[in-house]
């Protein structure tokens, strides 16, 4: 059998090393279009920052390992053109040479793409976004060699990209459209208190938080971005305005896609086409919370389909049961999180839901460090818990505390008697997520 995997990042090679591991007879091939595999895009900022010394460090495992350990052979700085479902052939170019490749079964993981808002100049030298590891490189030298960047977007990356460069001394400005950060994630309400808590943070970062970016234009050696009644000057400007699934290829191909816009896959992440399997950030799944088609591009879920993918090409049978959407970041100092559904988004999807918000201890009153932890609740009509977000020390553990709860659909008791642990170093007696369950119950 001959197995062909398009994408060699987290979900590619998880299929990958998961089809040899089941028919270790099996010939792998991955086609990947840069020069790494199995890389972790999240790290990028860090590289930018000279946390991370080199973009080789964000690799889990180097080429070399799944040559000669795994037995996977690897198509390197090649690009995938054509699928041919009926001939069960894949058209790929590598340098100036256009091959053919035939497959038992193939898997498609070519994840997402930066997306880019209807903002005039942003074709503009010097406008840059990042979604490769290749782009790394360039973002870095064109950082260090700048004294002013301006960032489009103050979602995940974008916060994590002005933390870095401003550790690097630079000038910062953050542009966001909302009037808070991290607003794919965060309700007006949490997102305040992130507001407050960055400006105690003393971030060194000029935020221009309900500021809508009109325009990028080019101002002799410099761009100028005008925004909201004022213009900034930078010598870089990063834009980081969300990202869309990577479709093209399987959508050219027939593979139906889904009402989010991604790949539509069943449970054991099978497409459309016969004998073509995909995964990662260019499929939807399953909301654990709604039971509805959601897009989660997460490398966590990215992962977790690879393996399911990869599994069942080997002819297992082993289902992905969807996700509620987890995300976490720590920014400035400050640990933020959230899982399910927002207040905003819930609305949007037609649920009657309240939100409880919390203001508690991570840790003993009386414990040197400790300090307060912001939890919120997102409560539908009939008391079950649909989302949550936290932010303070210890947002992490909370947040996956209800994560792995909202499968079941908990109300507030099952919150009180969730049986997390105590010590006065780690948690207080009255955990965050004990408080806001009582909170919840008329009782309790």
């Amino acid at each position: 059998m001959r197995a062909v995997v398009i994408g060699g990042g987290p979900a590619g090679m998880a299929a990958a090393s998961r089809v040899r591991k089941h028919r270790p007879e099996s010939e792998v091939v991955v086609i990947e279009k840069t020069r790494y595999v199995s890389f972790a895009l999240c790290g990028i900022p860090y590289y930018v920052g000279g946390v991370i010394k080199s973009l080789d460090d964000l690799m889990y495992y180097p080429p070399s390992f799944f040559v000669e350990k795994r037995g996977i052979n690897l198509e390197l700085e090649a690009v995938a053109e054509r699928i041919l479902p009926g001939e069960r052939k894949v058209v790929y170019r590598k340098g100036g040479d256009v091959r053919e490749l035939d497959y038992d079964v193939l898997i498609v993981a070519t994840g997402a793409r930066s997306k880019r808002p209807p903002i005039p100049g942003l074709e503009n030298e010097g406008v840059l976004s990042a979604h490769h590891l290749d782009e790394g490189d360039e973002i870095r030298r064109r950082v260090l060699g700048s004294r002013r960047v301006a960032i489009i977007g103050a979602g995940l990356n974008g916060m994590e990209f002005a933390e870095n460069i401003a550790r690097l001394g630079k000038e910062v400005h953050v542009f966001e459209y909302m009037g808070w950060p991290l607003p794919r994630g965060l309700d007006q309400d949490t997102g305040e208190v992130m507001r407050e808590l960055l400006s105690a943070a003393g971030t060194g970062v000029k935020f221009h938080f309900g500021t809508p970016v009109r325009e990028v234009r080019r101002s002799g050696e410099a761009l100028k971005v005008d925004a909201g009644d004022f213009s900034v000057e930078a010598d870089l400007v990063l834009v980081f305005t969300g990202i869309e699934p990577n479709v093209d290829l399987l959508r050219d191909a027939g593979a139906k896609i889904g009402e989010t816009g991604a790949i539509r896959v069943d449970s054991r992440m099978r497409t459309s086409l016969d004998g073509v399997y995909a995964a990662g950030d260019n499929v939807e799944v399953i909301n654990r919370v709604t039971g509805r088609p959601d897009w989660m591009p997460f490398a966590q879920e990215a992962n977790k389909m690879g393996l399911v993918a990869g599994s069942n090409a080997a002819g297992k049978d082993v289902e992905f049961p969807g996700a509620v959407r987890t995300w976490t970041a720590e920014v400035f100092g400050i640990e933020v999180a959230g899982t399910g559904l927002t207040e905003a988004e819930a609305r949007k999807k037609g649920y009657e839901v309240r939100g409880v918000v919390i203001k508690g201890r991570n840790r003993a009153h009386y414990m040197p460090g400790s300090g307060f932890l912001w939890l919120k609740l997102v409560v539908n009509d009939e008391g079950i818990v649909m989302g949550a977000q936290a932010l303070g020390r210890g947002a992490l553990a909370r947040v996956n505390v209800i994560a792995s709860l909202l499968p079941y659909k908990p109300r507030g008791r099952d919150l009180v008697f969730a049986d997390v642990g105590y010590a006065p170093p780690l948690a207080p007696v009255w955990d965050p997520v004990v408080v806001a369950g009582r909170k919840l119950d008329p009782v309790l």
